[in-house]
């Protein structure tokens, strides 16, 4: 495209809810914004996270990234990032911050950092680039304003937001700092927060959950739970204060909510003292009115939730009388496992009680009343949907192209890139790259050995081991009913047969091919599917 000005390029996080990153490309530099992580589907096989893939980058021009808040689908894959690029300048608040140096002091990192807030102004070689607040569920989010030197063109990059007008933990959605560097320009291109756009409404404000949650936090129960998102610190606090002036000992279970709480304290956004939390080996065997966090809102394997559900903590067993409070909502895809739970929680004789029976759960992310208040201020030339799946994008689309008719919007995914030139923009694709699957101690493993993983998990596995000088066959199963075992010795006399009819002067590859091939038929017959068959010839 010709007389370009800069162009925004998603790598991930627009199809998908995580594992967020875009470039911004000018003429002579590219800079990131963001490096998360994507939480795994069941059919990935219990891998930790998967990752955006890095090769489009050019090292010659990328040399800064800018963290707009601190939740892993924005900062987790950053440590990924800096084994490619040690040298890379990262643009970060305190606050997230401290969270992304407890993640890379796991892997020796260090970090090339300057700190910013919502006022800094950061100059580029071709754009000049602006950090806004906008309300989250999460300290210090921005979004961004990304503006040509000359004025031609200016851009809104919102990610994460809310509109949150009365909320008493942090300051509104800075609708002047937008108005103020974004009217001048001719043009501007607005890319926008999908994640709640089925929500017809205005999202909730934070306020608005204070009453139901002091009138929990005032139950006559003395041990009353409590799960939430880790990152909300606000509402953390919020509970934890108001636990207190119930009499309660406030006991944090569960690394997140004590990662997340000690940066909050450590950078100003918490009113309760460490000294007032206390961890579980703390309490042990103590009686009396306690709040008791759990991590793991979402039914996490190992989390502090899980571990006290099932009654496999060693602190805290579940019993009749005890409150466990969701002031949280189920993210599609895990229903499965927080009912599971409930279910758990409710034969131990536990009272759970949820967002559907107290306001107690506020979303970190725009309904349609919240872009309305957003649009009526502004009108920009062009909008572009983002942060969501591929249906929360079109159904933003639909809303923008009925509600603001002088609005221009399109839909884009990602590897697509828009290019905002002369006046007008230009959409140009790029060979699509699926995101990295990272598992173990942040190691990548390949979709193949996934799909070899998903085989054997369905299918079982077979192992036949051949010695050729003794003439002794061993036969091993995984993952096949027992009553597979009671055919190994038929398998054994059916496979040494054909070797010493067929294969015996054969070389080693249809040797292997024709046991292999034996093998899977034999338990087809018997099973009736085809197990994963290894042959080992020695």
């Amino acid at each position: 495209m010709k007389n370009k000005y800069f162009s925004i390029l998603p790598l991930g996080g627009v199809q998908e809810i995580g594992s967020n990153m875009t470039l911004i490309r000018t003429n002579s530099e590219d800079i990131i914004i963001d490096c998360g992580m994507l939480f795994p589907y069941e059919e990935c096989f219990d891998i930790n996270y998967l990752i955006p893939d890095f090769s489009i980058l050019d090292p010659e021009r990328v040399k800064s990234i800018i963290i707009t808040h601190g939740h892993e689908d924005h900062i987790g894959a950053l440590g990924h990032l800096l084994k490619l690029f040690p040298s890379i300048k990262v643009y970060v608040t305190k606050f997230s911050l401290h969270l992304i140096q407890r993640k890379l002091e796991e892997h020796s990192l260090t970090l090339n950092y300057e700190l910013i807030n919502d006022k800094s102004e950061l100059k580029f070689n071709d754009v000049d680039i602006y950090p806004v607040h906008v309300n989250h569920s999460i300290p210090e989010t921005n979004g961004l304003i990304i503006r040509t030197k000359n004025l031609e063109w200016g851009a809104l990059y919102i990610s994460d937001f809310k509109v949150d007008l009365t909320s008493t933990h942090e300051k509104p959605i800075d609708f002047n700092r937008i108005k103020e560097i974004l009217t001048p320009c001719k043009a501007t291109a607005y890319f926008i927060d999908s994640t709640n756009i089925l929500n017809d409404s205005k999202t909730t404000s934070e306020d608005e959950l204070h009453e139901d949650l002091r009138l929990l936090m005032n139950r006559p129960e003395d041990r009353v739970f409590i799960t939430l998102f880790a990152s909300n610190v606000h509402r953390m606090n919020l509970i934890a204060k108001m636990a207190k002036n119930a009499g309660r000992k406030i006991v944090i279970m569960g690394r997140s909510l004590k990662t997340y709480m000690e940066s909050a304290q450590e950078t100003g956004h918490a009113d309760i003292s460490p000294e007032e939390f206390f961890l579980p080996e703390q309490v042990k065997g103590q009686t009396g009115k306690m709040l008791i966090f759990l991590s793991g809102c979402q039914g996490d394997f190992l989390s502090a939730l899980r571990r006290f559900s099932f009654g496999e903590d060693g602190t805290f067993k579940p019993r009749v009388g005890d409150v466990v409070i969701f002031s949280s909502k189920v993210i599609p895809g895990n229903e499965k496992k927080i009912y599971r739970i409930y279910n758990k929680l409710t034969e131990f004789g536990v009272t759970i009680l949820t967002a559907s029976d107290y306001h107690i759960h506020a979303s970190g992310h725009p309904g349609k009343e919240d872009l309305k208040l957003l649009l009526n201020n502004f009108s920009p030339s062009f909008y572009f949907p983002i942060h969501g799946e591929s249906y929360f994008l079109k159904k933003h689309f639909d809303f923008i192209k009925e509600s603001f008719p002088k609005i221009s919007p399109y839909l884009i995914y990602n590897y697509q890139e828009v290019m905002l030139g002369e006046g007008t923009i230009k959409i140009q694709d790029h060979e699509k790259k699926e995101p990295r699957l990272i598992h173990g101690k942040s190691i990548e493993i390949e979709k193949t050995q996934i799909s070899q993983r998903r085989k054997m998990a369905t299918q079982g596995a077979v192992f036949v081991s051949f010695q050729k000088n003794t003439g002794q066959i061993e036969v091993s199963l995984l993952g096949l009913p027992l009553l597979a075992n009671e055919l190994s010795d038929n398998l054994k006399k059916k496979l040494l047969e054909q070797i010493r009819k067929d294969l015996i002067s054969r070389d080693e590859t249809y040797f292997k091919d024709q046991l292999k091939i034996s093998t899977r038929q034999f338990f087809n017959n018997f099973l009736g599917y085809k197990p994963v068959t290894e042959i080992h010839l020695h």
